[in-house]
């Protein structure tokens, strides 16, 4: 259930000792959290290069407090990311192959996120005051940006930006255009998604000091992969990449004798199949399948 931002308990906190209650800490807690100076374990994913900031048990207790008190506040219905039964699945659901599309993404979006932008939702937007908004943007940022390891970066990163992404929902409108948002994923599909409205988007982006990159253009028609999620003439199907990874777990899974190992794959592989079912519901079979097998495996390792 949502409700107004007027609404919320975030909404005009005027002391320090209003904010650690309804963050569920103590006044003293709060004040050791502002005067620590190692709230975050940081790493360099392996995958991506990318570093990672990822706040400690006492800092992210208050950041999933933070996230849940946020995600209750009415949002518009382009947003899918953070949003209490929305999804990337929905997200990809709103755009139809029929039309021409337009994908744009924002570069580096949480380190880009600056701690000014998060002082100015908690002070302006959640009349909270300055000292409050202080803490807070304290506690929510780090380096003077959004943590990327931070489970309240996805939904704040939009309330600090809201102006922005509902400057291009006008424009989305103004063409013709249905727009989703998932975090920094942003998508238009209709008569209008042209290359002229890829370059006003970037345009909208750029005035607020972000940068759009990885931007795609499809035609009418064309599949095209949204937020992981295949979108062709058929309807919504697993890319091809999804599919590949499936195909490797399942030869892994059938080349272990029964085991720990093989129970390790078979849990994973579970879970795969069952998010793969949600985009396409030809892959339950399979899901059911592997998943009374590893039932059954569990049964073996006791």
């Amino acid at each position: 259930m949502s409700y107004p931002r007027n609404q919320s308990i975030f909404y005009k906190i005027t002391s320090p000792q209003m904010l650690a209650d309804r963050l569920r800490v103590t006044f003293d807690e709060l004040n050791e959290l502002c005067a620590a100076t190692d709230n975050y374990k940081r790493w360099t994913d392996k995958k991506t290069g990318r570093p990672i900031q990822e706040p400690k048990p006492k800092l992210d207790k208050v950041h999933k407090r933070v996230a849940l008190l946020l995600a209750k506040i009415e949002t518009p219905n382009y947003l899918h990311s953070a949003i209490r039964g929305r999804s990337y699945i929905t997200n990809a659901s709103g755009h139809s192959v029929d039309a021409g599309c337009v994908k744009i993404d924002v570069r580096k979006f949480y380190p880009s996120v600056r701690s000014q932008a998060v002082h100015h939702f908690f002070l302006d937007r959640m009349l909270c005051s300055g000292d409050v908004a202080g803490i807070l943007t304290k506690l929510l940022t780090v380096d003077g940006h959004l943590p990327t390891g931070s489970s309240s970066s996805p939904i704040l990163s939009y309330f600090a930006y809201e102006d922005m992404f509902d400057a291009l929902a006008k424009l989305a409108a103004s063409k013709g255009c249905v727009m989703t948002v998932y975090v920094d994923d942003v998508v238009f599909t209709g008569i209008g998604a042209t290359r002229g409205l890829l370059y006003a988007a970037r345009k909208i982006f750029s005035s607020y000091r972000l940068h759009g990159h990885k931007t795609k253009l499809f035609r009418p028609g064309q599949p095209r992969i949204i937020t992981g999620v295949a979108v062709t003439k058929e309807g919504m199907k697993l890319p091809n990449k999804r599919q590949k990874g499936i195909a490797e777990d399942f030869a892994i899974f059938d080349g272990l004798p029964n085991g720990r190992e093989k129970l390790m794959i078979a849990r994973r592989l579970t879970g795969r199949l069952f998010e793969a079912s949600q985009v396409d519901p030809s892959w339950r079979s399979k899901a059911e399948m592997v998943a009374a097998q590893r039932d059954a495996l569990e049964c073996y390792d006791l």
